[in-house]
Formats: C-alpha cells, sequence, structure tokens
C-alpha cells in the first residue's frame, strides 16, 4: 500500500525519476520494495534508517519516501545503545540498514512512553547536533526540504549538466539540504565518504562542478593536494557546518585555485544564507533567495538573527549576527556569545586570530557568564607545539597586535586536545552536579579501608596473615606492635578486609595481587596524595610535578610489574594469532607502547617481525630499560619518518596528547588492509573509571572514553573487533580496528 500526498506528488515523481535511482538496478530496487511495502502497509510510521555516505543509501531513502515512511536518519557508526535509545526517545519500532546491499529490518522496543502524533505529511526526522545543547527530535516535512532544495538551485543556477561531489556526510543536515538541490535540478549526484579523503580529491580534481565539503573536511583536502590549480570545470565548493577564517580559506585556495563558498542554517529551517567565493574571513554570504532577514541592524551593529522562511514561517536562529557591504557574519550564539559592556564578540574572530600563531596547532575561545551583564570573562584553550616551550605572553602578545583589547582573551590555557563534535565543532562547557549524599560519604570514607590494607600490605602482615600465622606470631615476625597489630586486624575485619581463621585452613595465595597493592601502595605514598591533586587543580595537567622531576625508577618497576606481566603477555599472543592470518608474512610494525615494546617481542618470537621495516615509539615516562630488540626506537612521535606499516598498535598510549592528536595522520600511514591495534588499562566508562585519578597526577593526559574511541575509529573506516578484556586485577581491554569492507 503505497499513500498519496497529492501535494508533493508531482515534484517528487520528478525526483524520482532522476538519475539516482535510474542507477539503482532494477532487481535491487524490487528487492527492497517488499519489505517497504510491507512496513507501508501498517500506515504512516516512523522508521530508525541507519545511514552511510553512498548513493546507495540515497536511493533507499527516496524509496522510503515513495512508500510514504517518514525515517529518522542515523549515521552509519551509531552504536546498538544509541539506536535503541533513538527508538526510545522517538517511538520507533523498526530499525532499517543496509548490509552488503541487503535491506535489513529489525524489530526495536520503542519504549514505554506514548508515540507523539505523526505528521500528516512525509518527510524526514533528524537529531540536531546537540552542540549547543540536548541533542533533540525534528521533523522536516518533503515541502521544507523542497524549498531548501530551490534555494541552491536558484543561488548557484544548478542543472542537470552539474556534477555535485558529496565529501561531507550526506546524513548531516546540511548536505541533505544540498542533496535535494542536486536531486531538483536532475544533476548527477557521486558521494565520497569522510573516510575516503583520497577518492574525494581525485572528484573534486577530474570530475566535481561543486563540492561539498566541512570546514574540517576542507582543511584536509587542501592538505592532502598540496599546491595546485584550480580544476577545468570546477564552479565551486561550499563549506558548512562551521566558520571558515581567513587561514583555512587562503589554505584551500592555496590547494585548488578556488576560495571556499559559505553556507549557514541550522537542522530546523535549512540552510538560510550562503555566499559564492571570494568571500571575506568568517563570512556566511547573504540571505539565501526566498529568506528574509527580519530587523537587521545596522552594518557592523549586532543582532539578534531571525528570518522568514519561504511559508512564511518565522524562524529564530538563536546567533547573534552582523552584516556589512561583504555580507554578514556571525558573531556567536546568544547564549554562549561574548558580551563586554553593550558590544558583542564573535568567538571565531579570535580563533582565527590564535589560530594563525605558528606555535597554535587547535584553539576554542569560550564566554564565561559573569554575574554582572556585559562583563564576560574570555577562556582561550590551545593545543601547543610540544616542541616549543609553553609560554602564555607570546599569545597575548600576538592577539594585542591583532585584536582590539576587548577582544583579548582574560585567560589562554594549554591543553592537549580540543574535544568536537562529529562534525567538527568544538563542545560548550559541561555542567556536572554531585550525586546523591549517600554515595559521596561512601566515597569520603573509602580511602581509610584502602590506607588500611596498603599498611598491613606494606608492612607485610597482610602476606604474613594470608599463610595462617597468628596475630602474634606476624608481630614477631615483622616487629610490629602486637596489642597494635590485633586491633588493626579487628578493624580490617569489621571493614570486610579479612575473616577470622581456623587453623587448619589452607595458606592463601596473594601472588596475583602482589604488583597492583605494591603500586597502589606506592602512590598513595606519592603522587595520588590529596595535596597532589589539589595542586594539579590549581596548576593544570601541563605544569604537574610528574613531567617536571627526572625519572621514577620505583614507580616504573612497579608500574611495569603491573601491567606487563603474564596477562599482558597473553594478550598479545592471541591478538597476533586473530591479526596475523589475513597480514603478510614479514610485518611492518608500529609499536607506540607504554610497557617496554611487549608487542614487538612477542611479534619477534614469532619470526614474522620485519626489523628493518619496524619501528618503535615508547612514550609516557615509564617504559623499561629498552629491550635488545633489532628495530629502532624513538622517544617522539615527531622522529618518526614518512614510511607506512601493515599494523600500528597503541599499548596503553591511546591516553598521551600526541598520540590522540596523530591519530587520524597515523591511520593514513595503514595500507588497504592495514590494522591497527589499542590495548589499554583505562577507558573512563569501563570498570577502569579510577584509574582516571592517576591520570590526573601522573598518566596521560587524555581520559577517551571506549565506546567514543570505537566511534571515532568507525568514522575513519575502521571496524572494532574485541580481543581480550580482563578486571581481576588491573583493567585491561585490548580491540583490534580492521577497514570496513565498504571502504
Amino acid at each position: 500500500m503505497v499513500h498519496e500526498w497529492p501535494d508533493d506528488e508531482r515534484w517528487f515523481n520528478e525526483v524520482t525519476a532522476g538519475p539516482v535511482l535510474a542507477a539503482l538496478p532494477a532487481a535491487v530496487r524490487e528487492r527492497w520494495a517488499e519489505p517497504l511495502a510491507v512496513l507501508a502497509a501498517a500506515g504512516p510510521q516512523r522508521l530508525l534508517l541507519v545511514f552511510d555516505s553512498s548513493l546507495e543509501h540515497v536511493a533507499l531513502l527516496l524509496m522510503l519516501l515513495q512508500h510514504g515512511l517518514s525515517p529518522l536518519l542515523v549515521a552509519s557508526d551509531a552504536r546498538p545503545g544509541e539506536l535503541q535509545r533513538y527508538a526510545a526517545q522517538a517511538a520507533i519500532s523498526h530499525c532499517l540498514a543496509l548490509d552488503q546491499g541487503q535491506l535489513q529490518v529489525t524489530r526495536l522496543e520503542p519504549g514505554s512512553g506514548e508515540p507523539a502524533q505523526l505528521p500528516q505529511r512525509r518527510g524526514l526526522y533528524l537529531l540536531t547536533s546537540g552542540t549547543t545543547g540536548e541533542p533533540s527530535l525534528i521533523f522536516r516535512d518533503l515541502q521544507s526540504w523542497r524549498d531548501e532544495g530551490l534555494r541552491y538551485c536558484r543561488l548557484l543556477q544548478l542543472g542537470p549538466e552539474d556534477r555535485v561531489l558529496f565529501i561531507a556526510p550526506v546524513y548531516h543536515a546540511y548536505a541533505l539540504g544540498w542533496l535535494w538541490g542536486a536531486l531538483l535540478a536532475g544533476s548527477q549526484v557521486r558521494v565520497c565518504k569522510p573516510t575516503e579523503l583520497g577518492a574525494g580529491l581525485q572528484a573534486l580534481r577530474h570530475w566535481a562542478s561543486h563540492a561539498v565539503v566541512t570546514p574540517l573536511l576542507a582543511g584536509l583536502l587542501a592538505q592532502r593536494g598540496g599546491p595546485g590549480t584550480r580544476p577545468e570545470g570546477l564552479k565551486g565548493v561550499m563549506s558548512g557546518a562551521g566558520p571558515v577564517d581567513g587561514q583555512l580559506d587562503q589554505q584551500f585556495q592555496q590547494a585548488f585555485g578556488i576560495g571556499l563558498s559559505r553556507n549557514y542554517g541550522s537542522t530546523e529551517s535549512g540552510a538560510v544564507f550562503a555566499g559564492v567565493a571570494p568571500l571575506p574571513p568568517l563570512s556566511i554570504g547573504f540571505p539565501m533567495p526566498g529568506i528574509e532577514v527580519l530587523q537587521p541592524g545596522a552594518p557592523g551593529q549586532p543582532f539578534a538573527l531571525k528570518v522568514r522562511l519561504e511559508d512564511g514561517r518565522l524562524y529564530d536562529t538563536g546567533d547573534i549576527a552582523e552584516q556589512s557591504a561583504a555580507g554578514y557574519s556571525i558573531v556567536g550564539r546568544e547564549s554562549t556569545a561574548i558580551r563586554r559592556g553593550e558590544r558583542w564578540i564573535s568567538p571565531f574572530e579570535i580563533e582565527s586570530v590564535l589560530g594563525s600563531h605558528p606555535d597554535v596547532q587547535d584553539c576554542a575561545v569560550r564566554a564565561v557568564k559573569s554575574a554582572q551583564a556585559g562583563n564576560d570573562h574570555v577562556f582561550a584553550f590551545v593545543v601547543w607545539n610540544p616542541q616549543r616551550p609553553w609560554d602564555p605572553r607570546l599569545l597575548r602578545e600576538h592577539c594585542q597586535a591583532h585584536l582590539a583589547p576587548a577582544k583579548v582573551p582574560d585567560r589562554f590555557e594549554r591543553t592537549p586536545l580540543i574535544a568536537r563534535s562529529g562534525n567538527g565543532k568544538p563542545l560548550l562547557s559541561r555542567r556536572y552536579r554531585p550525586a546523591n549524599n549517600q554515595v559521596l560519604l561512601e566515597a569520603a570514607h573509602a580511602y581509610k579501608r584502602s590506607q588500611l590494607l596498603l599498611a598491613l600490605w606494606e608492612s607485610g602482615a597482610l602476606q604474613l596473615s594470608a599463610q595462617g600465622l597468628s596475630v602474634d606470631q606476624v608481630a614477631q615476625r615483622t616487629g610490629l606492635h602486637a596489642h597494635t597489630l590485633a586491633v588493626a586486624f579487628d578493624t580490617a575485619q569489621a571493614n570486610g578486609l579479612l575473616h577470622e581463621a581456623a587453623e587448619a585452613e589452607t595458606p592463601q595465595d596473594l601472588e596475583d595481587l602482589a604488583a597492583v597493592l605494591d603500586l597502589e601502595s606506592f602512590n598513595s605514598r606519592h603522587w595520588n596524595r590529596l595535596d597532589a591533586l589539589l595542586a594539579v587543580l590549581h596548576d593544570g595537567l601541563d605544569r604537574r610535578a610528574f613531567e617536571q622531576t627526572p625519572k621514577h625508577p620505583q614507580l616504573q618497576r612497579r608500574y611495569q610489574r603491573a601491567v606487563a606481566g603474564a596477562d599482558k603477555q597473553l594478550a598479545a599472543q592471541l591478538t597476533w594469532r586473530k591479526a596475523l592470518h589475513k597480514a603478510p608474512r614479514a610485518i611492518a610494525l608500529l609499536d607506540i607502547c607504554a610497557t617496554g615494546a611487549v608487542y614487538t617481542q612477542a611479534l619477534l618470537g614469532r619470526r614474522r617481525l620485519d626489523c628493518r621495516a619496524s619501528r618503535i615509539v615508547q612514550l609516557g615516562g615509564l617504559n623499561p630499560p629498552a629491550a635488545d630488540i633489532p628495530v629502532h626506537s624513538h622517544e617522539d612521535l615527531a622522529q618518526l619518518d614518512a614510511r607506512g606499516f601493515d599494523v600500528i598498535v597503541l599499548d596503553n598510549t591511546l591516553h598521551q596528547p600526541g598520540v590522540a592528536q596523530a591519530l587520524p595522520a597515523l591511520l593514513e600511514r595503514l595500507g588497504p588492509d592495514g590494522q591497527l591495534i589499542i590495548d589499554e588499562i583505562f577507558f573512563n566508562d569501563t570498570a577502569s573509571a579510577a584509574v582516571g585519578v592517576d591520570w590526573l597526577t601522573h598518566g596521560g593526559c587524555q581520559y577517551p572514553r571506549q565506546a567514543e574511541v570505537v566511534t571515532a575509529l568507525a568514522r575513519h573506516g575502521f571496524v572494532a573487533e574485541p580481543v581480550w578484556r580482563r578486571e581481576s586485577t588491573i583493567y585491561q581491554c585490548t580491540m583490534l580496528f580492521t577497514r570496513s569492507l565498504e571502504k
């Protein structure tokens, strides 16, 4: 049963008769049509469509709409838990996904809430990005998409002769609006996944008349493409979902002989501003055809940006904008833009100036609201060149030379990484609230229990009690005060650490715990003291005592015993067993490690290591003395040459800031069949979360969540396979990542 929507039917039929659906084989269309017809027979409903950047998925989307089905689009890297959460949020009972061209329909639990009333018109459901708050569900009917598509058609005079290349992910609202423009114009469409930059670069140089990118992708394309001239037939490249500053525009111009056209809009409204290059830095161009700006301020005067759409609806963007003869620009969100006195200040302008400093690798600027209106503070967060000493005075002088005094940040903080959303926007400052009082009280008292345990361990009393000795015998052997030791044992029993034993009990083996208790005992007396934690909170991770002092031989020995013992060796062997069946005989390995190159040694033992082509990079300051391994070793990623590798291992180093920053570039070093191994003792969303306290004072500077790591690597085209997980002593998680078959 296909539902009739006469108001949409004529123009939508023209779209579905265009080149995208025509390119889909008839057999595939027939195969997909059967399950879609079954779903359509149940009447209008919400469906969840796992949507990837491919023409195949675009064709499937059009077929769903043909059948009167209105899907919620979710990116293909979403985890199963996310899908179920979205289903509950939107009262969705079915999920559709493509697997090697086969349409899979899965039933989901729609949640216990009452389903919202369905719109009377077909269209698409989208989730907002969440960068300005919690992600929310919005619906846009087909007429809304047609209106936005026609804005592009009229602005750019799109026609059937044009060839539109999508490198920006087509499941993003910005790219979807562009897609409808290309479909309405009957243009040819090609889709390259953001992870396929090589293919995207080729299509940009040799095929496209128009290309759709984001600022992040534009920078990566320019960096990869190098200096060049304007490709023949390329009319324009438009960047949306973020500001384009002068540095990025110039970099792109040098690579492709053309500046970046601009785009501005929202998930709810679609694109409402656009401009064709050349444009000034940070400009969003002018209102698109059919869009009216309401009560614009005088030139140079910031104002709350509201627009009227084609259907007469008023839309409040929530942004502060200003206009000039060269176009409009965004100052910032009303809720987060910087205000000093009566003046609005754009964080994008400050970020652009900061980014022009040669030692700034990335940056973000945020307003910190004051109790007094118009007295906002400005925080600048900077990823600084690790080869250069950190000096915020240099940044202040740089800003003072290029910005008005009111725009110079009050505070410059060095950070190992700028947290960003999937489309490249810096995340807002989060808010936290304490847990309930009972949880806080339990945590406040917990140190007493652990200190008692570690005191009994360090004194040797715990080990002797495990052998069946009485309190007096333990005191005799250790020299401890017998009566006080009895009180301590009794207190430990009351706290669940011991139990009173009969004489006949067999000795208890504590050997498995020895390395961990040695390490925790040392840290409780040194790096994890309360005063050490307070000092880090005040001074920052980049100025903590651990990096300012020389080697730490005691900590190094205890750390290696705890994290690089027999279980680590076993994990390495299990991982190589999985990885080697699809790898060449001799492996070119890059082992980035904090545990003494265990994976290199294991591969060497299997006689599968290409010693000349392999490299070791030892990070973290706690590696053991160099083992006798015939492989070149470095102490910094910057010392690596440009060679490629078959396998890259991140052995307890994902939390190092240089690794997190360099991960995309490291993945570029892997060949088509390349593999990535991640072996970690700490993820902030697992049983190892308490290790984060170590990281504050003396470990890494990154706090990765396992789910976020898997999702981020999926965006780069890598699929995770769990290999090993240990939670009995020190947590250890090992994952093997291989390139997706679709890539």
